[in-house]
């Protein structure tokens, strides 16, 4: 791994391992010093920034479909610039233990790999953005969990292209049965397994993930609000 990065992310092993786990997946790094950090993963579009950087001359801050930054100072001179258009703040959570959390099933309740033939179910339930064929497929190839009641499919989980805990849904009918949490454990698993950082995003106000992530033991850094940018 580049030191560059390694150097950043010791500074708060916690805090940063989103960064280190974006660089594993294939974020480049494009501008680094004692101030700031700047991965950019071009398959995905996606920019990470930690710190504070010269963002006048990173093009790259602003041509990039997303960035993400750990400034919202930052993200607010991107967004008066007219670089980017939307804003979403949010808490990050990350999971510290080795072994996935422990989820006993309910009655009823199986998981199961999410298959291509799930397609369907998928893009008529995912209601968030990002729910357009290409990227399902592409999140479907690299692993999904399926949750079934009693042999029906009722929700899915996985991880989001820049690495990230996520696109996680339960059909209405079947909430309150424990499916999320069980989904959300069994990709915690998967992201161990492969020697990744499991860590989310949790919108501010979202007081149902944050309750889900604290139940799940994943531990919220309270230091920093991170900034979506489209």
């Amino acid at each position: 791994m580049e030191q560059a990065v390694l150097d950043w992310v010791a500074r708060d092993e916690a805090g940063y391992g989103y960064l280190r786990d974006f660089h594993r997946r294939g974020g480049a790094v494009c501008f680094a010093d004692e101030a700031g950090l700047v991965l950019y993963d071009k398959t995905i579009d996606i920019a990470y920034v930690g710190g504070t950087v010269p963002w006048r001359e990173l093009p790259v801050l602003g041509e990039a479909m997303l960035t993400l930054t750990d400034s919202p100072a930052l993200a607010e001179a991107l967004m008066a610039a007219g670089r980017y258009k939307e804003r979403m703040d949010c808490r990050q959570a990350f999971y510290l233990k080795k072994d996935p959390p422990a989820v006993a099933l309910r009655p009823g309740v199986t998981l199961r790999p999410l298959t291509m033939e799930d397609l369907p179910f998928v893009l008529e339930n995912y209601h968030n953005p990002g729910a357009y064929e290409s990227h399902i497929r592409g999140r479907i190839a690299e692993g999904m969990v399926a949750g079934q009641v009693d042999g029906q499919l009722a929700g899915f989980a996985g991880v989001h292209q820049e690495g990230a805990l996520g696109m996680l849904e339960v059909v209405p009918a079947f909430r309150r049965r424990g499916l999320a949490e069980a989904l959300e454990a069994a990709v915690i698993g998967r992201v161990l397994e492969e020697g990744g950082f499991p860590y989310c995003h949790v919108r501010l106000g979202n007081t149902a993930s944050e309750s889900l992530q604290k139940k799940l033991g994943l531990v919220f850094d309270e230091g920093r609000t991170l900034c979506w940018l489209e």
